[in-house]
């Protein structure tokens, strides 16, 4: 993590300064908005399922105890059916974590600005040609349906390279809109120790100078 001890710069004020005497910056990564999101919803709906599992054997548990009391015998059925509920929906959820961990991972990687391009979640260079200055839009995307996104737009150039590549690079770069095949946006990168704020402003400086 980047610190801010007295006497000097703050994060956003040293990475610009190193853009300007180096012409690069490399810079730990973090956790983007969308997905630290996700992963507070996957808190969640794990907790749900748990929820309904502990339901289910509850009611099966008494339906069980209390089977020759008439319509206490219909908590047999009732809570075995909310363990397979909770059941399957708690496997669906460890099943998209899965899926996600990957892009997850690659959150943190470091993020390298230069003249060449952006370097994000392992994935680069990308050329700034290739990407319009950040800005935040509301993207329906998978898991986090309507969400407010940071993004770059893809130029022309950018969104035929970008969507040349293979699935799991476009998936790491990121987001796809739902009822899109392509995609027309590169994921704003999380950097550690700077607000989303500070890392747009950051990359639409960076963006100013390199991208003529």
């Amino acid at each position: 993590m980047i610190m801010n001890h007295p006497g000097t710069p703050s994060p956003l004020a040293w990475a610009l300064q190193q853009l300007h005497v180096h012409g690069a910056v490399s810079l730990p990564g973090r956790r983007s908005d969308p997905v630290i999101r996700w992963l507070k919803r996957r808190r969640l709906f794990i907790g749900i399922s748990l929820g309904i599992m502990g339901l289910g054997v509850l009611v099966l548990i008494a339906g069980i105890a209390l089977r020759q009391v008439g319509v206490w015998a219909l908590g047999i059925p009732i809570g075995a059916f909310l363990v397979f509920v909770g059941v399957v929906y708690l496997g669906v959820v460890l099943m998209t974590g899965r899926l996600m961990g990957g892009r997850v991972r690659a959150e943190t990687q470091p993020v390298v600005i230069d003249a060449t391009g952006i370097i994000l979640r392992g994935i680069g260079p990308i050329p700034w040609s290739d990407v319009a200055p950040p800005e935040r839009r509301r993207i329906p995307v998978k898991n986090d349906i309507g969400g407010l996104c940071t993004v770059m737009p893809l130029t022309e150039q950018g969104h035929a390279r970008v969507n040349s590549q293979l699935g799991w690079w476009t998936n790491l770069v990121g987001p796809k809109p739902y009822l899109r095949w392509d995609l027309p946006y590169l994921l704003l990168p999380g950097i550690d120790g700077l607000s989303e704020d500070e890392t747009v402003h950051l990359f639409r400086i960076a963006r100013e100078r390199y991208a003529r």
